[in-house]
């Protein structure tokens, strides 16, 4: 008897093909005509079964994996297995300062205040909430007591109750979706008239732990909600009948909340003496704008980090391990790169540094900064000191030269346009705007080309932009770097002296400094390894220090100063300074506190090697500056590939529109809704939730 053949058939006409030639082996249906027949329709039922019952065997094989695993439930459940647990929805977080006037009692003030835990501020349609009491001491002379880094979260703080029922099957889940974990409390309670409590910490491991330890166990369950398991009398203390626990966590709106810059205080204030304060004793300013509100963990996280995470066991050894051990302790994080310091020049021994580029791309605070580098030490080994510090950027900055054949059939218009979008597809594909990415121009060039079919040729003048930020009226020297070599404008001059001036290759934008207020200086090199001031006068240069600085050609890095700048760009000082020469624009400071803060100083630099551009530093991410594109007919001379003499820095006074990079698997649902500001409190007695 013959058997069928194709076993591996998948397809419904695959299938029904197979059975057919099955039968016609059989002398029972040699001669039989299938189509139109009674037996056809039998054979279509049993390939729709055959069908069915083989997708859903390949789809149940498919989700017992973590690669080809696609229902969220699955996806969690085997990373469970590596002691995985996806991050939750977080919390939008401002930095406020608040300052309180109080009163005297008796002829004294009290010594200190108390903010009350729970809402604070409402901001952006928001509600903002301390999740602890803070307490600032307050000045015996004025009376005013100041919370200088006042972090408050976006949402709702919620309390949910359990009563423990040993005799019953119970699954302690918190409740909601959208709950902030991260600001989640678990206490236990004796039984439901006691007031006290036992607080229960979270643990990911049992090491160490004993059948009194008062821990809880977290894991992601179904529909995104969190369960919460406690011990057995072994690894820590199992619940007793009766006893009472309670649920404290933040609900939350998660990323809507991010970037709110104005705030009112509705906060509950009192003194050590009894007295309360309203908000017409107040004076609330913010530090920082919202950041750090995040939607849940994706599916497509999830399975990029489990496995990652398992690797690290728990302990951070290889600057591999600090990066993965970061994106855990600060969820908002996007990329992460961490190197020791020994690889810096000169070297820094004992320091791990850790570059955090966030979802938002906002830099972090200081004090989300000293929050990471904590958790961090905690797996950090016991001589390695662990320093979070921002990305530093280094831009790109290219113009774009194309020639078209005008019988082709597309316009300028729209080739400009192909040429914008290919720039960012490439941008998107090549992932450039990340750690460890290099500029390669072949491939930008290659991108530009085959974006219209009209393009004939492509050339590039490609420069580099960093910033200096000047600290406002302090006299420093300021030190950056483009991590490759410069262009030299003429390689058989050897001394100012005896060849005379070269080409500058790199040219800062304007400032202002102390001793001349009044003019707007740049800086440039002179060819030979020096920095040199100068103002224009009409078109002519006028140098007020040769001497400003020095410049690394084969290192690209350069040290400018020592100087005193109080201005930068359009960032100038209209008061507080007093001219003496208005032509020259030398002057004295009058008032320091009226000077201008915030500064930022581009230097725009030639490239040696235009072709291929690393990062300057394993911390440094490069972007693309947005290009000028110019669209011309073939026959057209395209201008010389080194922009000498023709570079533009003041056009860099504020931060560059950037090429847009569109995150590769980063997708996730965004929740609009506002988080209710009310507290609410429930009570279950049997199954839980």
């Amino acid at each position: 008897m013959s058997t069928p053949n194709n076993l591996t058939a998948l397809d419904f006409d695959d299938i029904k093909a197979s059975i057919k030639s099955y039968l016609r082996t059989r002398t029972e249906f040699s001669d039989y005509e299938f189509e139109g027949a009674t037996l056809n329709y039998l054979i279509d039922i049993l390939a729709y079964n055959t069908y069915y019952t083989s997708f859903n065997a390949n789809m149940s094989m498919n989700e017992a994996f973590l690669p080809s695993s696609t229902v969220r439930d699955n996806v969690v459940n085997i990373a469970k297995l590596l002691n995985y647990v996806p991050k939750s929805i977080l919390a939008s977080t401002a930095d406020l300062k608040l300052v309180v006037q109080t009163t005297q009692t008796s002829g004294s003030y009290p010594s200190t205040v108390t903010l009350a835990k729970g809402a604070v501020a409402s901001g952006g349609n928001y509600i903002w909430n301390l999740t602890a009491n803070t307490t600032a001491e307050v000045n015996a002379t004025t009376g005013i007591a100041e919370f200088s880094n006042l972090l408050v979260k976006e949402g709702s703080i919620v309390n949910f109750n359990y009563i423990v029922n040993t005799f019953a099957s119970q699954n302690y889940k918190v409740p909601s979706e959208d709950a902030d974990i991260g600001t989640l409390a678990v206490k236990v309670k004796a039984n439901e008239s006691s007031t006290t409590s036992d607080l229960y910490n979270l643990v990911d491991t049992v090491t160490n732990l004993t059948a009194t330890s008062r821990v809880y166990f977290l894991s992601e369950g179904e529909d995104m909600r969190y369960e919460i398991k406690f011990g057995d009398d072994s690894v820590g203390r199992a619940l007793k009948d009766g006893e009472v626990i309670v649920l404290e966590y933040l609900v939350t709106s998660g990323p809507a909340a991010n970037d709110v810059s104005k705030f009112n205080f509705i906060g509950q204030l009192s003194d050590n003496l009894g007295s309360e304060y309203s908000s017409s004793n107040t004076t609330l300013t913010i530090n920082s704008n919202s950041t750090g509100g995040f939607n849940a963990e994706t599916i497509e996280s999830i399975k990029y980090n489990a496995p990652r995470y398992y690797s690290s066991q728990y302990r951070a050894v290889t600057a591999q391990d600090y990066s993965i051990l970061t994106k855990k302790v600060y969820p908002n994080a996007d990329a992460v790169v961490a190197y020791g310091g020994d690889s810096l020049t000169p070297p820094v021994y004992g320091k791990v540094y850790i570059a955090v580029k966030t979802q938002t791309g906002a830099t972090l605070n200081d004090a989300t900064k000293k929050s990471i580098a904590a958790d961090l030490r905690k797996y950090a080994m016991a001589s390695i000191d662990p320093v979070v510090i921002d990305p530093e950027n280094l831009y790109i900055y290219t113009k774009v030269f194309v020639l078209y054949d005008t019988g082709c059939g597309s316009n300028t218009s729209t080739i400009k346009t192909d040429v914008q979008n290919a720039i960012s597809q490439w941008a998107t594909q090549t992932q450039i705007n990340n750690f460890n990415s290099t500029f390669r121009s072949q491939s930008y060039e290659k991108a530009i080309t085959l974006s219209n079919s009209c393009i004939t040729d492509v050339s590039l003048q490609t420069t580099l932009l960093r910033y200096v930020t000047p600290v406002t009226n302090q006299t420093n020297t300021y030190t950056i770097s483009t991590g490759s070599s410069l262009y030299n404008s003429a390689p058989s001059k050897v001394t100012l002296a005896t060849d005379g001036s070269k080409e500058p290759i790199l040219l800062s934008g304007k400032f202002r400094s102390a001793d001349r207020p009044g003019v707007d200086q740049q800086f440039e090199d002179d060819g030979y390894g020096a920095l040199r001031t100068f103002y224009n006068t009409g078109t002519r240069k006028v140098y007020t220090n040769t001497k400003a600085g020095t410049v690394n050609y084969d290192t690209g890095e350069i040290a400018f100063g020592p100087i005193n700048i109080i201005g930068t760009g359009t960032n100038i000082a209209t008061s507080g300074i007093s001219i003496t020469d208005s032509s020259s624009g030398t002057g004295i400071i009058t008032d320091p506190a009226l000077l201008p803060t915030g500064l930022s100083l581009p230097v725009q630099f030639i490239p040696a090697n235009s072709s291929t551009i690393p990062a300057s530093t394993p911390g440094t991410i490069i972007n693309i500056v947005s290009p000028e594109v110019t669209i011309n007919a073939v026959g057209t001379a395209p201008p010389p590939t080194i922009p000498l003499n023709s570079l533009t820095p003041t056009v860099f006074d504020q931060t560059p529109t950037l090429v847009s990079v569109t995150a590769v698997g980063t997708s996730s649902s965004s929740s609009t809704s506002t988080a209710s500001t009310t507290t609410s409190t429930s009570n279950t007695s049997s199954s839980g939730y």
